[in-house]
């Protein structure tokens, strides 16, 4: 049972080759260009630099329009993969309440990737369990869990993001 309880704490790792090395909130995340994402609700995703760091580390996010949330991960040296995306799954969300979105990683081998969902649109602030997976093809690589808790619930987010979230 303790040894259960052990993984649990551990960051995610479903396979040896990619693992989550952080995840967590950013609280302010620029913009960067956009590129077509077909496979995601608004049809594009905004690129990032991979190094961004996280402001707090937590599972815990609170839905607030302009907070950023995901995670980085890094790849072992000699991965061989063949078709490498991003899959977040989370509740049903927008008029034709979409519950998966998927793009494109340049995660290679010896490299790492960071991933985020940043709430841009009050729609896209639905709460409950989120999923981001690192997959190849079919197979989930690894995957780390999140859970978006109603605007203003997270002191932890909210004393390093800003006085502002909780009284917004």
């Amino acid at each position: 049972m303790l040894r259960l309880i052990l993984l649990c704490l551990l960051p995610t790792r479903l396979l040896a080759d990619v693992v989550v090395e952080e995840f967590g909130v950013i609280c302010d995340l620029a913009s960067g260009p956009e590129e077509p994402a077909p496979g995601t609700e608004s049809g594009v995703i905004n690129l990032i630099e991979p190094d961004i760091p996280f402001d707090v580390f937590t599972q815990q996010v609170p839905a607030e329009l302009g907070l950023s949330f995901g995670v980085r991960v890094w790849m072992e040296e000699g991965t061989e993969v063949n078709d490498l995306s991003v899959e977040v799954v989370h509740p049903p969300m927008g008029r034709l309440g979409v519950t998966h979105e998927t793009w494109d990683t340049p995660l290679e081998a010896g490299g790492t990737d960071m991933n985020l969902f940043t709430f841009e649109r009050p729609y896209e602030m639905v709460e409950g369990r989120w999923l981001f997976r690192i997959r190849d093809g079919a197979e989930i690589l690894t995957e780390q869990a999140f859970h978006v808790l109603p605007k203003g619930s997270v002191p932890q987010v909210q004393a390093v993001c800003g006085a502002g979230m909780i009284l917004s």
